[in-house]
């Protein structure tokens, strides 16, 4: 590419297609890569540019931002002889706001040293809706410094930047926050599976929600829609939230602690996946759940 580009988006998933969008609205020059090329191509239409490999974006594009997947996902992009790593990396910016360990994050960081490319570990709270709004919440660790310097693009994609420390604390809080969502997730399946054994209507669950001050929250209300709908297109699917009780429950004990409740969470979650359902919401745990009262 020998064009220069502001930003680049590797990873073009639910997530990462909506904040490469709100850039190239926000008015930033974007280059997208993604391993399905039909994905980036398809975002010509909202003002980006497809790249060809991750190294052309390392050569084009003074900051990148990387949403895929998992660890092995980042590491794909960037080893390799097309890798994000074998372009012109040096004294480029690369934000890693995927989910992974914080172990990984921390080993990611070295790596980026070596290389002497400026490193921001900012994985985000929130799912697609935020996303598509640009209200996501920024979990940043790195340089200060350096997180302060790219606050005002990366403000682009969500509502707050919220500094956790040095690398790796971003993708540490990133974990104790989706385990909230895990075990809100889990509660309110169970709840509404109770109700189903007791000959309620479960719609009523979510009447007291609603009038509560205490227990009403925006997400109760958004996975209203899934459980009494029983429809489980994907917010956050059931393999990412797997993926990442996983991370937690590894890092608890690395750290000489348990997580028990957590650990059921990821029994349950375990499950639904064995039984094809990862790539649906993750309230579809109420199906798994249903199924072990038969």
């Amino acid at each position: 590419m020998s064009e220069k580009f502001d930003v680049g988006v590797i990873g073009l998933g639910i997530m990462g297609s909506a904040m490469a969008k709100n850039l190239a609205k926000a008015g930033h020059s974007v280059a997208v890569w993604n391993r399905n090329a039909q994905k980036a191509l398809a975002l010509n239409a909202d003002g980006c540019t497809a790249a060809a490999t991750p190294r052309d974006m390392a050569d084009a594009c003074e900051a990148t931002v990387l949403m895929v997947t998992d660890p092995a996902a980042c590491d794909a992009v960037l080893e390799g002889k097309d890798g994000w790593f074998s372009g012109n990396c040096n004294g480029r910016l690369l934000v890693n706001m995927s989910t992974v360990s914080a172990d990984y994050t921390k080993e990611l960081a070295a790596r980026c040293a070596k290389k002497k490319v400026r490193f921001i570990d900012c994985p985000v709270a929130g799912s697609k809706g935020q996303a598509e709004a640009a209200q996501l919440i920024l979990l940043a660790g790195g340089s200060q410094s350096e997180v302060e310097a790219a606050k005002p693009w990366l403000l682009h994609m969500g509502k707050t930047v919220i500094y956790a420390g040095p690398a790796g604390n971003g993708s540490a809080l990133k974990l104790c926050i989706n385990l909230i969502i895990a075990q809100m997730s889990s509660c309110l399946c169970e709840s509404v599976t109770l109700a189903d054994l007791l000959k309620i209507d479960p719609k009523l669950i979510f009447d007291v929600l609603h009038e509560s001050p205490v227990l009403d929250c925006g997400y109760y209300r958004i996975k209203e829609k899934n459980l009494l709908a029983k429809n489980y297109a994907p917010a956050f699917s059931l393999a990412n939230v797997l993926k990442d009780v996983k991370f937690m429950l590894a890092q608890a004990q690395g750290a000489g602690g348990k997580l028990p409740v957590t650990e059921a969470v990821r029994e349950l979650l375990q499950q639904g996946y064995d039984a094809g359902r990862g790539d649906k919401d993750l309230s579809i745990m109420a199906e798994t759940l249903r199924e072990m009262k038969k």
